[in-house]
């Protein structure tokens, strides 16, 4: 069975969102993964009687430290080594569970992830993945800010990451790897993303060249490459336009405007994937709410199940 460890104290609204998403999380487990809350235990354990919950889908270990949103990650690892947010990750590197969810800190959460389950040998820097809305299928889009100034050659490694990423988790067989820039022509963008583009070619993935950012909503690739700098501005300008759209015109109860709900709510993805470490570790929103929680529980744990860790490790060390 596949252990998932939260952060019982991660984000605005917690515990009282992450423990009813971990209940959300566990009525749907069947047995399939188990989740592991990790914060002070008796307030863990009074949200769970206040929400009813009796199951033996999740249990609670001890971290009584906690985390504020603004804190130093350096800090973190340092002083907090028995918060939520750092205990979940170690209980990923004792082998007690198989994936670790934070929705707090997120800076703390990359750097907990990064020191305690490492990187693999082939990969510089891990990258942050997430679902890119389209119409036309899954796209997963990296990195979405993990990392800022990259070498050419770690968005390589971000794309063989991707690539693998949707093969696992999408059944995508040799999926279109498309590199954002802004413009279709190889000699487009800064001279870091043309030399990105010759690397490309001759990585042996099935790289489509560069897509802009009409291309990524329509669906173009399966992939998208892009640093973590111009990634976290789509990221953030996706969220504002979703939160736009529902003040303007609330939830459209029809099929397409259920649709739209399921591609561009965030809540619905459960969060950033972080690609490239020896484990898994999920980043979610910090505003998540029960929904999102929940589906990052089920990320988490569909991830570990699916091996995509290890798989990504065996293709970068096959790519070197």
């Amino acid at each position: 069975m596949i252990k998932v460890a939260l952060d019982a104290m991660g984000g605005d609204n917690a515990p009282s969102q992450v423990v009813e998403g971990a209940v959300l999380a566990a009525n749907e487990s069947n047995g399939r993964y188990h989740i592991v809350l990790c914060g002070p235990e008796d307030l863990v354990r009074s949200e769970l009687a206040r929400v009813g919950y009796t199951g033996d889908a999740i249990s609670v270990f001890h971290a009584p430290e906690l985390v504020a949103m603004d804190e130093s990650p350096t800090a973190v690892l340092k002083t907090k080594q028995n918060s939520g947010l750092v205990v979940s990750v170690g209980l990923q590197k004792k082998g007690m569970v198989q994936a670790s969810v934070s929705a707090g800190n997120s800076g703390a959460m990359m750097a907990a992830c990064l020191m305690i389950l490492g990187r693999f040998g082939s990969i510089a820097r891990p990258a942050i993945a997430l679902n890119m809305p389209n119409h036309k299928g899954p796209c997963v889009m990296l990195d979405m800010g993990a990392n800022v100034d990259e070498k050419p050659a770690m968005l390589v490694d971000f794309a063989h990451c991707g690539s693998v990423y949707a093969e696992a988790m999408y059944g995508i067989k040799n999926p279109r790897v498309g590199l954002l820039n802004m413009g279709e022509e190889a000699k487009k963008g800064p001279e870091v993303i043309q030399e990105v583009y010759k690397l490309l070619q001759a990585s042996g993935l099935n790289f489509i060249g560069n897509v802009e950012g009409h291309d990524a909503l329509a669906g173009k690739a399966d992939v998208i490459v892009t640093g973590g700098y111009t990634g976290n501005v789509v990221l953030k300008l996706i969220e504002g336009f979703y939160e736009l759209h529902t003040e303007l015109f609330g939830e459209i109860d029809t099929p397409a405007g259920r649709e739209f709900t399921k591609q561009w709510d965030y809540r619905n993805h459960g969060g950033g994937l972080l690609l490239g470490l020896n484990g898994t570790g999920i980043i979610a929103h910090g505003r998540s709410d029960a929904l999102a929680i929940k589906n990052a529980v089920l990320v988490a744990y569909k991830l570990a199940d699916n091996k995509v860790s290890s798989k990504i490790a065996e293709r970068l060390g096959a790519s070197k």
